[in-house]
Parts: C-alpha cells; structure tokens; sequence
C-alpha cells in the first residue's frame, strides 16, 4: 500500500450474515492512540511548558526520568508552574503542532469501516481538543487530563473509567475499561508513558520511547513511522479478527 490507505472493498449485497459479522468484529475493535508524539510529531505539552513554563519544569522532568515521579505527578506538577491563559495555550499550539502523515486518511478510515478510535493521553484536554477541533476531527472521543486555569497555576486532574481521580495508571485503566468492554485493543504509541498499557493491548504498534522498550523487554510489536503503516497493520488485524469477509 502505498500513498494512501485501502479501505475494503465489500460485495455489492453481501449476504445478511456476512454483513452482521463485519459489524460485530467492527464494533469490537479500537484503536486506542496516544497523542503527543504519536499522533503529532512533537510533544506539545513539552512546547507549552518551554513557552510558559519557568525553569524549574525540568527539574521535575528529571525526576520523571529517573523514575521518580508517574507522568500523571509530573504533569500535574509542572502544569501547576505554568501561568497562561486558556486562549493564549489554545494560539500557541494551533501554530505549532505538525501531525504526523496520513493522520488525516486514517481517522477517515477508521470512521468508514466503523473502527472506534479514542485518544488515551496524559496530555491535557485544553490543546488536544483545540487542536483536533481545528482540524475537523471533535467526534474522536478523547480521554486525557482536565485543567482549570487559576491564579495559582493550572490545575490538572485524571479521572479514571470509573469516575475516580488518578495520579497514576490513567492510559492503562482506559486499557483495561476497553477490553472489560470485550473489545480486541490495539495501542498505538511512543513513550516511556505508553508501557503499561501497551502490555495489557492485545495488539501494539510503537515508535521511539514506546518501541524502544517494547524491544528491550522482548514483547511483541509493529513498528510505524507514520499512520500509513498504522492503517496498515489495523487492517491486517480487521481481516484476522473476521472483519474482511
């Protein structure tokens, strides 16, 4: 597949139970996304917090990397030093993000096979909707973390699938709500923050950080550059699941 990616071609009147098991399988299957470096090619928290941010930002992310603080603590803390206004974050991000290729015809596929699609970030709602408004794409459900901008810096907190707030666990939680659901995932990411809930998808298509460890832990994957092998691989697991009939 080259250039763009291929939706099925289905019969002209398929039988009826033909039909209904496309649906089944379809219904059943989602692509559960990260957002910053996945779905955009940078991270843009990173971006707000270098524009906004004091110095003292990467100390914390230090800690992050030490393995000190969960990257729900760390965004929460390093969005507590941030002193910007909800329009002003919203301005920044719509000229600075760059999406990755073929993002556009994926969530078109996805939507025109009855793929679900969710974005599961430890980003903030605030530029992930604005960014995904912009371009179009507000019915991609999206779960990530929910801000309040005071004078004190913006508040942020992760409410979990069950209603309760999380400092940690948040992408993995929606993992495991998914396939409670009985839902076949397939976790596309890049991060060190993606791991946990790659291990619990049944299906992982990584890049970088995400790719990285998957290697190092000798756990299964399919790597991608871009969402014309993520569509690819998607595809590849419809027909598998029944979905290509």
């Amino acid at each position: 597949m080259t250039g763009s990616i291929q939706f099925v071609q289905r019969p002209a009147n398929p039988a009826p139970e033909q039909n209904k098991q496309a649906e089944e399988h379809a219904e059943l299957l989602i692509v559960q996304s990260d957002f910053d470096g996945t779905i955009t090619t940078s991270n843009i928290g990173d971006a707000i917090k270098e524009a906004f941010g004091p110095e003292g930002w990467t100390d914390l992310e230090a800690e992050y990397q030490a393995g000190n603080l969960t990257a729900e603590q760390n965004t929460i803390r390093q969005f507590a030093m941030i002193d910007a206004a909800q329009e002003d974050i919203e301005e920044l991000v719509k000229g600075e993000v760059v999406m990755r290729f073929m993002f556009d015809e994926f969530v078109h596929h996805c939507h025109g096979v009855g793929i679900r699609l969710d974005v599961v970030s430890s980003g903030l709602h605030t530029y992930i909707d604005a960014i995904l408004n912009m371009l179009l794409f507000d019915h991609i459900q999206v779960h990530a973390g929910q801000s309040e901008f005071t004078s004190e810096g913006i508040q942020v907190t992760y409410t979990g699938p069950d209603g309760q707030n999380l400092d940690s666990g948040f992408k993995a939680a929606w993992t495991d709500q998914f396939k409670s659901e009985g839902r076949t995932v397939v976790y596309v990411g890049d991060g060190r923050s993606d791991l946990e809930a790659a291990k619990r998808a049944d299906h992982v298509i990584a890049t970088s950080g995400l790719a990285e460890e998957m290697t190092r832990l000798g756990l299964p994957f399919h790597p991608f550059e871009n969402f014309e092998h993520v569509g690819e691989r998607v595809e590849e697991i419809r027909a598998e699941l029944g979905g290509e009939n």
